[in-house]
């Protein structure tokens, strides 16, 4: 691409008076030495100008009533998904903490304090693993449900 074909393109962008101050000098440079351009550039300041005079279209009420009702909607949704993931996220914290610190509590209970010390997998460890994995997955099924039913009760509203 040859240095005039870069300034022909500067023209529309020197009509709509967005070139920095070291294109705005290229394009002075050039202009003193190319009428072809300089009369290009006066047809796109016309033009330009043309443009600038249009009034602004403006959309209807009834178009920006409906888009901030959407937003409103959306906003709400996110509010509401970022509340939903911190209880959950503080329910799962709060049961994992609750799943440790039934270990012990279960163990005493099945087998007295002494075979809390008992470092050998039993049959109560097995017990208590499947009770855990059971009670995590009961819990995990009744909030896909749950998730499902808020869908399908919101797609209906």
């Amino acid at each position: 691409m040859s240095d005039h074909d870069k300034i022909r393109e500067l023209l529309p962008l020197a009509a709509a008076e967005v070139l920095d101050q070291q294109e705005e000098r290229l394009l002075a440079e050039h202009l003193r030495t190319c009428s072809v351009c300089a009369a290009q550039l006066e047809e796109w300041r016309l033009l330009a100008g043309g443009l600038r005079r249009l009034p602004t279209p403006q959309p209807r009420g009834v178009v920006v009533e409906r888009a901030r009702a959407m937003a409103q909607i959306r906003l709400t949704e996110h509010l509401e998904h970022q509340w939903n993931r911190g209880v959950m996220t503080g329910l799962i914290a709060f049961a994992w903490i609750l799943t440790l610190l039934s270990w012990p509590v279960f163990r005493f209970i099945s087998g007295g304090f002494l075979s809390m010390l008992d470092p050998q997998f039993s049959h109560t460890w097995l017990v208590f693993c499947v009770f855990t994995t059971l009670v995590w997955a009961g819990g995990g099924a009744a909030a896909i449900l749950l998730s499902m039913q808020q869908r399908r009760e919101r797609s209906l509203a």
